[in-house]
């Protein structure tokens, strides 16, 4: 009788990484109960350390997600409640991915999103991550939806301030609901997000209301105090209004141009994927509404979904003259 020897074939590479993960995922969230437990009956210590055991658990398979981890270690529960006539509280869905932008543009962004990632080292270093965003250019090209996909990568609720709100008819309040706004947000990581920005930080040089100088006096002492855990994104078509000093407080700035004719084709090739037009492939279509000069991004994604939408309603007999249809139609007098 022969006997059976041990398999020693060494164990695939994918196997081991697969099982290290699960183990990793298996450890942290056997630490769950426990933190939930404490963080109910007040031990905010105890909770902190289990946090920072489950950071420790996912450091070498999930660091992203130690990450976000060891960025909440310390911090207090919200006791402030959400001032729900200014601010509205969003769970982002958006991702870099989901945003078409120039290339310049895309290469920015992942660095932004590093240093929050490695704000110990910064630390390490009395530095902190930079956090404070401006995004201009014409309307229709994405700024909104950019702001949206930074809180989404970062991992952090996204607080959107209701400006018809904010703006109040009443000297001094104004400054008051900014006041109300900027304090929430700096209770917890988030982005806070402001758009029409140049009505709020408006250049005082320009005017001669002493209200508007006052509110941006008070913005400018806002923005100096935020902690670097909460991420502000501003939003103007009209940088130029903006205050010199309000815009030195920013650290990037990024102009979202009119899309030239490759952004309008990726965008065109997106919105007319076949993964979007089950049966149907109108993909070739792209290269033709790309050649149109839209004024905006929100113009080839109208574009392409009357396409899409005469698939679904008319059988795509319109979609080879809706993609030929020029930009501004001419009626004659």
């Amino acid at each position: 009788m022969v006997a059976k020897l041990a398999d020693t074939s060494p164990v695939p590479p994918r196997a081991t990484a697969s099982g290290a993960r699960k183990q990793a995922a298996s450890s942290a969230l056997s630490l769950l109960p426990a933190f939930v437990e404490r963080h109910r009956w007040g031990n905010r210590n105890g909770a902190d350390e289990l946090i920072e055991q489950m950071a420790a658990a996912l450091s070498d398979c999930y660091p992203g997600i130690a990450g976000k981890l060891r960025r909440y270690h310390g911090l207090r529960p919200v006791q402030m409640p959400l001032p729900t006539d200014i601010l509205s509280f969003e769970e982002p869905t958006a991702r870099f991915v989901d945003i078409v932008l120039p290339p310049g543009i895309e290469g920015q962004l992942p660095g932004i999103i590093a240093e929050h990632g490695r704000a110990a080292e910064l630390a390490a270093f009395h530095l902190f991550p930079r956090h404070k965003i401006l995004l201009d250019g014409p309307p229709g090209n994405g700024k909104t939806m950019l702001a949206g996909a930074f809180a989404g990568e970062l991992g952090f609720p996204l607080l959107r301030v209701n400006y018809s709100s904010l703006i109040a008819s009443h000297l001094g309040e104004t400054g008051s609901n900014l006041a109300k706004a900027f304090r929430y947000a700096e209770c917890a990581p988030c982005v806070l997000f402001l758009d029409e920005f140049d009505g709020i930080g408006a250049d005082r040089s320009t005017t001669d209301l002493g209200e508007i100088k006052r509110i941006t006096n008070q913005l400018l002492i806002l923005i100096d105090r935020m902690p670097a855990h909460c991420v502000l994104i501003c939003a103007t078509n009209l940088k130029d209004h903006i205050d010199p000093a309000v815009l030195r407080r920013f650290d990037f700035r990024i102009n979202i141009p009119a899309p030239d004719g490759e952004t309008r084709l990726r965008c065109a090739r997106n919105e007319l994927a076949t993964t979007l037009t089950p049966g149907n492939d109108v993909s070739h279509l792209a290269s033709v509404v790309a050649e149109h000069e839209f004024q905006n991004l929100a113009a080839v994604v109208q574009r392409c979904r009357e396409i899409r939408r005469d698939l679904v309603l008319n059988a795509g007999q319109n979609v080879e003259s809706l993609a030929s249809q020029p930009t501004t139609v001419h009626v004659p007098a």
